[in-house]
C-alpha cells in the first residue's frame, strides 16, 4: 500500500514538473543530419539493455556525439568507446520517491543537447523527470502512459523483443 501512495505522488510530482516545461511541436526534417549532440538514457532491465547497444553503434555511425547515461554498475556492460563519455546514476542519486535526486537534477538542468532519446520501453518516472529537465529542442521516446508530456516525437511500438523494437525506432528516425 506504501508503494502505491509513493508511486502516485511520484507521478503527480513528474507530472506537475511536465506542465512547466513546453514540449514544441517541431519539423523533423532532417533531424539526424542537423543534430550533433545526443543524450541517450539507457534501459534499466539488462536485455533491453544489451540490445540498446545497436542504438548507440548507430549513432556512432553517422559520427554524431553520444553521451549515455545509465545505472553506475552498468557503465562497464558498455563498449569501451562509450564509456568515456557517459553518465551514470546511483542508489543516492535516487529519492524516497524513486525519482532523480535535487543534485542529479540540478546537474540535468544545465545539460545542453541537440536530441535527448529515452530508451526505456517501459513507464519509467526517473526518466521522464530527466527527459522534461534536460535542455533539448527534439526529445525521443516510446509511447506510453502521459507520454505527450514527455517527448515531441513518440515511437509507437507494440513489439516485445527488444532487438526489434529498437531496429524499430531507427527504422523511424531514419525517416528524418
Amino acid at each position: 500500500m506504501l508503494d502505491f501512495i509513493k508511486l502516485k505522488i511520484a507521478d503527480f510530482i513528474v507530472n506537475s514538473k511536465a506542465s512547466q516545461y513546453n514540449i514544441e511541436s517541431k519539423s523533423f526534417n532532417g533531424l539526424l543530419r542537423n543534430s550533433f549532440r545526443y543524450l541517450i538514457l539507457m534501459p534499466a532491465n539488462e536485455v533491453p539493455f544489451n540490445k540498446a547497444i545497436e542504438v548507440l553503434k548507430f549513432f556512432e555511425g553517422l559520427n554524431k556525439e553520444i553521451i549515455v547515461f545509465t545505472q553506475d554498475f552498468r557503465i562497464n556492460l558498455l563498449p569501451p568507446k562509450y564509456r568515456s563519455e557517459a553518465l551514470d546514476f546511483s542508489l543516492i542519486d535516487i529519492n524516497k520517491l524513486k525519482l532523480p535526486s535535487k543534485r542529479l537534477e540540478k546537474e540535468f538542468r544545465i545539460l545542453k543537447f541537440d536530441v535527448v532519446i529515452d530508451l526505456e520501453k517501459e513507464e519509467n518516472l526517473f526518466n521522464s523527470l530527466l527527459v522534461c529537465i534536460v535542455n533539448a529542442p527534439v526529445k525521443v521516446g516510446f509511447r506510453k502512459k502521459n507520454s505527450d508530456k514527455f517527448y515531441n516525437l513518440q515511437i509507437d511500438n507494440m513489439e516485445v523483443n527488444p532487438e526489434i523494437f529498437y531496429k524499430n525506432l531507427l527504422n523511424c528516425l531514419q525517416m528524418f
